[in-house]
């Protein structure tokens, strides 16, 4: 079973009735996380990158995008916070 049935699977779990919005939220998110990280562009290229730049080069990058998509995630939580 993949990482997204598995997800799914667990917010029909917790939630039946679909009364939060995290169905809608983690459908949003798999538009964009397939696309790149879930057998998508990342995935395809992962290999000619690392060879072609070596594998702290990727790292870093990674690392980067990581830090940055947290650090937006964690902005972005502070404003809907603060306006309800």
């Amino acid at each position: 079973m993949g990482v997204t049935a598995t997800g799914l699977l667990l917010m029909r779990v917790a939630d039946p009735d679909n009364q939060t919005p995290a169905l809608e939220s983690f459908g949003y998110k798999q538009l964009m996380f397939e696309l790149f990280v879930g057998g998508g562009l990342f995935t395809a290229a992962s290999i000619p990158l690392i060879y072609q730049f070596g594998a702290g080069s990727i790292l870093m990058l990674t690392a980067g995008l990581t830090f940055t998509s947290l650090l937006v995630g964690l902005l972005q939580k502070r404003k809907v916070s603060h306006s309800s």
